[in-house]
């Protein structure tokens, strides 16, 4: 196939693949076929705890060896970046004689300190200072080991009073859902840098990052030091009194198997299918019914379009459930498999958001590429495409050249595959891209939509 020149497109957004793998599976794969293994040395002279390099011994008060005292006392403080020992405190001690010479002492040790790759860092840090008289009669240049100074655990930053709200375009389908939002969170409690990981519907994202900015943390601390940190935090979301019974009628899902079973299979990942561009500026309605099946680990498979008003109907709703998670429904002994039937009526009247971008389209102005904007195009969430199950067999390579619409509020509305090597990899690619979210696109200073076309690629899963 020729492809389009899309340099501008690409230069947006990364191109996605369906085979992308995590840095920690990149790093077995590679290990497994015999690649060169990391450097280890390397890693442990770029990361490490504090190390004492000068150990000054306290004094042992004279009174306490008149009296043949001993004791202990547990004194945290902060290692600097320059080694330097800060923020001392006794934390508890068995004698308060023995404190203040153990503070004076802890105060005077220099450390080499921490390192985060390659860059020092400050580390909150423990130490039990003993005054024992034997020990105090043997010439030290270094404290025993389980005297030795080691770091104190971290709390992680807390989030307080975070007021979610759940998005009035999902009231009816009552969906509960999920955003996994990664933060910086400063030694202030502010957040900085919000990162969606993961989201099971792009409805949640702008609610649960409205949520994460707005809500108050502690920050994260280790002893005296306050740190900042990076926090992935769940934002989740319920809709009020839904029960998982009320969760399948709102969403026209019926159980095809009987009889029931003892938990049905709740609703985790309910993609919405991508209405046919074609078909809604036409201002056609329809109806697609299909038929699959809830595994008993949540996932679907033998998904089945049994009536469809017209071809892409029944497509766009099959793409739709290749995508769909749930909590799998359950008897007593454990997780099942049950067959489902969903019913999904394409109605203008029933998107809105989408009619009225179709007429921006239609109309004399349009909807104009992204030159000219303010700033660069961001994304905020990306799902990734679901490989094709009716493509699993024939093992095949493919791409899809997809075409939508973000409009001002950084949403993907109207997506259109312009070409695709099967036609199932544009089903695929569509219902992934319209699930992006972005930053809010703006010319001018103000809101506004803009067209954009991204290439996906698809190689099959492995076996």
């Amino acid at each position: 196939m020729i492809r389009p020149n899309l340099a501008p497109s690409r230069a947006l957004v990364p191109r996605p693949s369906i085979q992308s793998l995590p840095a920690l599976a990149i790093l077995v794969v590679n290990l497994l076929v015999g690649a060169p293994a990391p450097n280890i040395a390397e890693a442990l002279a770029l990361n490490g705890a504090p190390i004492l390099v000068n150990w000054v011994r306290p004094e042992y008060p004279k009174q306490a060896r008149r009296e043949k005292r001993e004791g202990t006392v547990t004194v945290e403080f902060v290692v600097e970046t320059d080694g330097r020992v800060s923020r001392a405190s006794v934390q508890k001690s068995t004698d308060e004689v023995f404190e203040a010479p153990a503070l004076a002492a802890v105060s005077q040790w220099r450390f080499k300190p921490a390192l985060e790759e390659g860059k020092a860092v400050p580390v909150g840090m423990t130490v039990p200072v003993v005054f024992d008289l034997d020990q105090f009669r043997t010439q030290l240049l270094q404290p025993p080991g389980p005297q030795q100074p080691v770091p104190l655990p971290e709390e992680p930053a807390v989030a307080k009073g975070l007021d979610i709200g759940y998005p009035a375009e999902l009231d009816d389908r009552k969906l509960p859902g999920v955003v996994m939002v990664e933060v910086t969170v400063n030694v202030d409690g502010q957040v900085e840098k919000p990162r969606v990981q993961w989201a099971s519907h792009p409805a949640f994202v702008e609610k649960a990052l409205l949520a994460i900015e707005k809500a108050t943390f502690t920050p994260a601390k280790q002893g005296p030091l306050t740190k900042a940190s990076i926090v992935r935090y769940p934002v989740g979301f319920e809709s009020m009194g839904a029960k998982t019974a009320d969760v399948l009628a709102a969403n026209r899902l019926e159980l095809m198997t009987g009889p029931a079973p003892d938990m049905l299979p709740r609703p985790r990942v309910l993609i919405h299918p991508v209405y046919p561009r074609n078909l809604l500026l036409a201002g056609e309605s329809g109806r697609a019914v299909v038929e699959f099946t809830v595994t008993a680990e949540g996932g679907t498979e033998n998904i089945m379009v049994t009536s469809a008003d017209r071809p892409d109907y029944g497509a766009a709703l099959r793409a739709a459930v290749e995508t769909w998670g749930f909590g799998p429904a359950q008897n007593e002994a454990g997780p099942m498999a049950v067959r489902l039937r969903v019913t999904h009526d394409f109605s203008p009247d029933a998107v809105p958001t989408e009619t009225r971008v179709a007429a921006r389209l239609n109309s004399e102005t349009g909807i104009g590429g992204p030159a000219g904007l303010d700033r660069r195009i961001v994304p905020l969430w990306r799902g990734f495409p679901v490989y094709p199950q009716e493509l699993r067999d024939q093992r095949l390579s493919g791409e899809a050249l997809v075409e939508f619409i973000i409009d001002h509020n950084g949403r993907v509305r109207l997506p259109l595959v312009v070409s695709a090597t099967e036609e199932a990899f544009g089903w695929a690619a569509a219902t992934a891209l319209s699930q992006w979210v972005f930053e809010r696109p703006t010319r001018g200073g103000k809101p506004t939509e803009v067209k954009v076309r991204i290439p996906v690629d698809f190689k099959p899963p492995g076996r």
